[in-house]
């Protein structure tokens, strides 16, 4: 098989951003940046990508082996499985489709090129603390997760290169089991609209929480969104207290749920409805707050 095809590697996968596309089962969506310009209606082929991100070069060879496994995963997306729980209404308290919908919302999580950001200042931090003080402790804690450290491994984890970071991001996202773990654990919800009305972006699952900072997925106030259709929102919070598995009807046109994921975007909303449409809506509904 050529590897030629895994060139092109789409952190937000084309399968997913089809129900946000402008027809239905089309490959055109409006896109909107948050550095400026007109909003643009683009190819889903050429939003969300970047050349070689799952695949790490050594001595003249890529590994392709995540981006093949990501491309198995996401044919998940064009499944009845998927359609039911994008669009209609599923057993939320099943464990097969809980456990299903977890690993998918963690490894569109893992994915994301932010989270390769996030593993390149830890392994900066890390490096500048360590080497000041002369060598690593026997464990560490990093976001929330504890890890045996090999110290006969510290010369080469110091050292590590562009191309090491994204091999130790990589390996994260390959054992993203861990994460979908965790939203096991959360209660779960889904907002449903009878209008398609929700947008996504290039960053879609949104953790959220009232500091507006990231304060561990295990906090009372913490919160997780994840578009996944525009009439559905997986909804996630630790408030334990209130009924689990549920649907809530959605109320208004879905502006404050839209200016969360707009807010939390690297840097583009996807939409299937004009941009400017969904800008008045936030824009109106933070004046009325």
């Amino acid at each position: 098989m050529s590897h030629q095809k895994y060139k092109r590697n789409h952190w937000v996968p084309k399968a997913y951003l089809r129900a946000f596309a402008t027809e239905r089962g089309g490959e055109k969506i409006w896109t909107f940046g948050k550095s400026g310009g007109d909003p643009m209606k683009r190819s889903i082929s050429k939003v969300a990508v970047k050349f070689y991100l799952y695949a790490p070069g050594q001595n003249g060879q890529r590994d392709y082996r995540t981006e093949q496994k990501l491309s198995n995963l996401e044919q998940l997306f064009g499944t009845p499985f998927w359609s039911e729980i994008s669009s209609g209404y599923v057993d939320l308290g099943n464990k097969v489709i809980r456990k299903g919908l977890a690993l998918l919302t963690a490894v569109m999580y893992l994915r994301n090129p932010t989270v390769l950001g996030q593993t390149a200042e830890i392994h900066s931090q890390f490096r500048s603390f360590y080497m000041a003080v002369g060598e690593p402790p026997d464990r560490v804690e990093i976001a929330g997760r504890e890890y045996d450290v090999d110290k006969a491994s510290w010369p080469a984890y110091r050292d590590a290169g562009e191309e090491d970071i994204k091999r130790m991001w990589l390996d994260s996202l390959n054992q993203g089991a861990w994460l979908a773990e965790l939203f096991l654990k959360m209660r779960w919800a889904i907002i449903a609209s009878d209008q398609p009305v929700f947008i996504t972006s290039d960053n879609p699952v949104t953790f959220i929480h009232p500091s507006l900072k990231f304060r561990g997925l295990k906090n009372e106030e913490t919160s997780v969104m994840f578009p996944l259709s525009p009439t559905r929102i997986l909804y996630l919070d630790n408030r334990q207290s209130e009924p689990d598995a549920q649907y809530y009807a959605l109320g208004g046109k879905g502006e404050s749920q839209n200016l969360l994921i707009w807010r939390n975007a690297i840097e583009h909303m996807f939409s299937h409805r004009h941009p400017d449409e969904v800008c008045s809506e936030m824009l109106a509904d933070a004046e009325a707050a």
